[in-house]
């Protein structure tokens, strides 16, 4: 393309561009070169718009030194999204930038990236965290990002046999295992109506809900168990039920979890009680080059969370569009005629 062209590619060709695998294996390379120091990913700035409506937006900004990739996502989070107009809960939007002359190169639609690199996320910390004999999986919460979780721990955890699948909407958890069956058909479904039913039994869970109140406080939990939070809701309460706590990016956990705490203490009206850096283990990068010890037995209960980094955007983000640049897909934009 010429200086100046913008390559854009939307959902559903970016839906073609992209595998599992792939993306599994390219958040796995750029969270270790986190670890490393080969990156920069600022805090991302989150635009709280409460009380007027009940969301917010983040502009998350990154640069990767291997491949000398620059970018940015703006991604906006509103959890009624699905009841009210049909949307998802996330919705993001990535542009990649050329990293000497600031100009951008590719604007992409960012949803689906941002499921695909959430589940990656989850797959990663199985993969490093989890017991190695691990057999039962519990999803907690059929939205998308609970199932492009559930498709990368099992690529991460080959071993994984039962699936527990547990959302308020019966319909929504048929609807999940119906669409697993096609990519794993061989594995065991279970419907879960309750948190306590779906975990119980469960050697890894992936909270994945927009639930109010923190679930994992009162969860029945099994030793050994990993626990990863997608979206779920921390307190220094939970923390303390585990021998482990780790997390992707030490400083922006800490931000988002009090910011989310406070505003939903605020609304219930309760009080809430701040995490602290001195609560993390480590991050799971340093656990993935040797620098943090990660599990060290197979009784320990784990717990991780993801606030999710730019960097596991715009890799991925830039492997669509090497993908579409090699297939000629996507529409050339003229910034400057």
């Amino acid at each position: 393309m010429k200086r100046g062209q913008v390559l854009f590619l939307n959902e559903a060709q970016i839906r073609e561009l992209l595998t599992e695998p792939q993306v599994l294996e390219l958040v796995d390379k750029v969270l270790r070169e986190w670890a490393l120091g080969k990156t920069v990913n600022p805090v991302k700035l989150s635009l709280q718009i409460y009380p007027y409506h009940e969301g917010h937006i983040n502009s998350m900004p990154s640069y990767i030194e291997n491949g000398d990739l620059a970018g940015v996502k703006v991604v906006s989070v509103y959890a009624n999204n699905q009841k009210t107009y049909g949307l998802p809960t996330t919705i993001g939007t990535i542009i990649l930038h050329d990293a000497d002359s600031g100009l951008p190169y590719a604007i992409l639609g960012g949803t689906h990236i941002t499921d695909l690199r959430t589940g990656a996320v989850s797959g990663v910390k199985a993969r490093y965290l989890a017991r190695k004999d691990s057999k039962v999986l519990a999803i907690v919460g059929a939205g998308a990002q609970g199932f492009g979780s559930m498709l990368m721990v099992k690529l991460a955890v080959p071993g994984i046999e039962e699936v527990r699948v547990c959302d308020l909407s019966a319909e929504r958890r048929a609807a999940f295992i119906e669409d697993a069956k096609k990519h794993f058909p061989e594995l065991r479904y279970i419907s879960c109506a309750s948190n306590e039913e779906a975990s119980a039994a469960a050697d890894i869970i992936v909270y994945a809900t927009s639930a109010s109140d923190p679930l994992l406080e009162g969860s029945a939990l099994k030793d050994g168990v990993t626990a990863i939070c997608v979206s779920e809701k921390l307190t220094p309460k939970t923390i303390a039920r585990f021998d482990g706590f780790y997390v992707d990016f030490t400083a922006c956990a800490i931000e988002r979890y009090n910011a989310d705490g406070r505003h939903q203490a605020e609304l219930i009206g309760r009080t809430y009680e701040d995490l602290t850096e001195d609560m993390v283990t480590g991050e799971i990068g340093d656990v993935m080059i040797g620098k943090c010890p990660g599990r060290t037995s197979d009784k320990q209960k784990i717990l991780t969370a993801a606030v999710g980094m730019s960097i596991e955007d715009v890799i991925v983000a830039r492997a669509a569009y090497d993908a579409a640049v090699e297939r000629g897909v996507g529409t050339v934009l003229d910034l400057e005629n």
